[in-house]
Order: C-alpha cells, then structure tokens, then sequence
C-alpha cells in the first residue's frame, strides 16, 4: 500500500514555482501593490503645480532677497524630481498571477541603476521646466552668474527629488518590498525561517 510523502523539513523555503502569494498577508500586499498609487500620483501633481505657481509668481522673481529668488528654482527641481522617480514607484509592482522573488543564489537584481538614471534624467529636465516655468522675461537686475546659478540650482534639486520617493514611497513599492521580505523568508507553512549562507 502506498504511503504519503513526508512532510517538508521546517527549514523548506519556497520553491521556484511557487509563483502565486501565500497566505493572506501576501495577498493582501499584492493586491496593494499591483494597483497604481493613484493618490500619491495626485500629490505630486498637485505639489508641481504648487511649485511652479510659487516659482513663476512675480513676487518670487522680481524680490530684492536673492535666497527668496532661488527658492522657486530649487521647489520646481524638488518636485519634478519627486515625480520623475516617484511616478515609476507608484506603478504597479506585483501580479496574483505571478509574484517574483529572490532566488536561493541571492538578489540578482538591484533597484539603484534604475533610480540612478531617473534621477540624473530628473537632473537634466528640471533646468527646462524651470525655465519655461519662469518664462522669458527675467529682471535686468539677475546677473550671469545668477542666472546660471537657477539652472544649476534646479538640476541639483531635481536629481536629489528623484531620491526623495525612496524615502516616502508609495504604497506599491512598500508592498512589494513587504512582499518581497516575507517570500524570502517564509517556509512552506507561511512561517518565517531565519538562515544564513556563505560563498566561497
């Protein structure tokens, strides 16, 4: 007469075709994140039009205070940035019919490359946004150097907000990062198995 297999030892981790979300905690964050953050989306529309309104107004460009002056440089750069990097982190990031996960060999994929070019892409279009946010007629009273300094001001401002969202994030890149360490960790009875290895 046959018998059932044994069960799996505790320390059995998830196997690579497990590609469906195990328990209810996992399906909940993949339900999370394989929707658009439509609500930070918002946000960041609404903080770039608040921005460029600030930048743009006469009572910013025509103030004798020149840190006041640089001000809407650097509020268009931090905003444009955050959206540039931020509007790929809300996308989605997970589907219930397949939900990825680091294999046995460890991360093979990394997330700063891609953060890297958001952010010098950030870098590179927010002097243009400035620029056609403020329009044409500058003060006579702006010097080269200021002038310059604007476009420099909101290039580095728009690369650091591209950063910005990885320290707000979204809630679909939470939950896939959420979903991401519980799959790493978890066996085959959805509890958490603590592990180490080494390579040599």
């Amino acid at each position: 007469m046959d018998s059932l297999p044994p069960a799996p030892p505790a320390d059995y981790a998830l196997a690579p075709g497990d590609i469906y979300p195990q328990g209810q905690r996992q399906r909940d964050l993949c339900a999370t994140a394989s929707h658009t953050d439509w609500l930070y989306l918002g946000t960041l529309a609404v903080l770039d039009t608040g921005a460029i309104w600030f930048g743009s107004s006469a009572t910013v460009k025509f103030s004798s205070n020149v840190p006041l002056r640089f001000g809407g440089p650097a509020m268009i750069g931090v905003t444009w940035g955050a959206t540039i990097g931020g509007g790929w982190l809300a996308l989605p990031k997970c589907s219930p019919t397949w939900v990825g996960e680091t294999p046995r060999e460890g991360a093979v994929r990394a997330a700063w490359p891609l953060a890297l070019a958001l952010a010098m892409l950030a870098g590179a279009t927010a002097p243009i946004v400035n620029g056609i946010a403020i329009g044409y007629d500058l003060p006579f009273a702006w010097s080269t150097l200021e002038r310059e300094m604007h476009l420099v001001t909101a290039a580095v401002a728009g690369f650091g907000g591209a950063l910005l969202p990885y320290l707000i994030p979204p809630r679909t890149w939470a939950s896939a990062l959420e979903l991401d360490r519980l799959r790493l960790g978890t066996d085959g009875h959805g509890g958490l198995s603590v592990g180490y290895s080494v390579a040599f």
